[in-house]
């Protein structure tokens, strides 16, 4: 397998766990979206101007948490660079996956969903796409709107390029919503315990960076070799 298809099938698996998290999350915790903060800081606005929310200081502490993990992608980034980002972030998904199946069913919904916010958000900073496309693997609406006009466009000017973002973006959709659909499946099957199945599209993530990092590693060699 080449580097450009082992990054393509690597940031789709990870947009499946990003599916799976997203529905795992409305479909236990009273339907709050943890992977994301655009409706929690929407309630937020509200709230500062006299929307009554017993949640706001849970919102609040949801926000600054998800806050703090994309600012450690870039601390990482620039301070402590012998850590492989996409490793860390799968290793975060999977001891998240596993620690949330231990919540109980009534604890307050924002509580039980921090570890998500951290760990999507981190996730979200670390794979950035594929086949030099820029997609989320954590929510959906910017890559069903570059679907949408990828094919759209090469209806209207037979664009070939225009038709691979189509369908790159196509792949992105079905794994998220794969994801989310695989979620709704576990829960039913083992409750709450239903996310440790995701467990095992991250075990094999971690599988595909650590082949990605090898490839990388023998190409850098072998520029390093060129130049010498």
């Amino acid at each position: 397998m080449d580097e450009a298809t082992l990054e393509r099938h690597l940031h789709l698996t990870m947009t499946l766990i990003g599916g799976f998290m997203g529905g795992y999350a409305i479909l236990n915790r009273h339907d709050v979206f943890g992977s994301a903060q655009t409706g929690n800081m929407l309630s937020l606005a509200m709230d500062a101007v006299g929307h009554p929310d017993e949640q706001w200081f849970f919102r609040v502490l949801a926000m600054m948490i998800y806050i703090v993990s994309m600012a450690a992608t870039v601390v990482i980034s620039h301070k402590i660079s012998k850590i492989n980002q996409k490793r860390l972030s799968i290793l975060i998904d999977g001891a998240v996956l596993l620690v949330i199946g231990f919540y109980p069913a009534e604890m307050n919904p924002f509580v039980a969903l921090f570890p998500i916010f951290f760990a999507t958000a981190f996730q979200w900073c670390s794979f950035k796409g594929a086949d030099g496309f820029a997609s989320s693997s954590i929510f959906s609406t910017n890559n069903l709107r570059q679907c949408v006009t990828g094919f759209t466009e090469y209806l209207c000017s037979k664009d070939t390029e225009s038709l691979r973002r189509g369908i790159y973006f196509g792949k992105v959709l079905i794994c998220f919503y794969g994801g989310a659909a695989i979620a709704f499946l576990s829960c039913k099957l083992l409750d709450l315990k239903g996310s440790w199945i995701a467990i095992l599209p991250t075990v094999a993530a971690f599988v595909m960076c650590n082949a990605e990092y090898v490839l990388y590693d023998v190409k850098k060699k072998d520029i390093l070799k060129a130049s010498a």
